[in-house]
């Protein structure tokens, strides 16, 4: 245990989460097409005649896909840090970042598709 850990205040640890967003926007080209993707996604949901929870769900499930994308960056980058060379175990580590991605696409989806199905059907 480290008896020395600089501690750092709300405003200093919100800077670094501001930097790192930079950082996966400025590198990340789907980072930047889930996040033009978003903006529009919410833009749709506002201006859909819905209930205002319906708006909530789908603007909420919108989410998942940009913070998988973020850990997915974050564990592409470690493993790019321990090595640039082919392993397998690395190449195992960068899909399961991939899949959960992925993943996260296909639950937004769902819950798309059953809102819609509840609220038109």
């Amino acid at each position: 245990m480290l008896l020395n850990k600089q501690k750092f205040g709300i405003f200093r640890n919100l800077s670094f989460a501001i930097q790192g967003l930079r950082e996966v926007f400025k590198n990340e080209t789907s980072f930047k097409v889930e996040v033009f993707l978003f903006v529009i996604l919410q833009v749709i949901i506002f201006s859909l005649p819905i209930v205002i929870l319906a708006k909530a769900l789908l603007s909420t499930s919108i989410f998942l896909p940009i913070f998988a994308e973020l850990a997915n960056s974050a564990i592409e980058r470690n493993v790019d840090l321990v090595t640039m060379e082919y392993d397998s175990r690395a190449k195992a580590a960068k899909d399961a970042g991939s899949a959960m991605v992925f993943v996260s696409f296909l639950i937004t989806g769902i819950i798309w598709f059953w809102t819609a199905f509840f609220l038109f059907f």
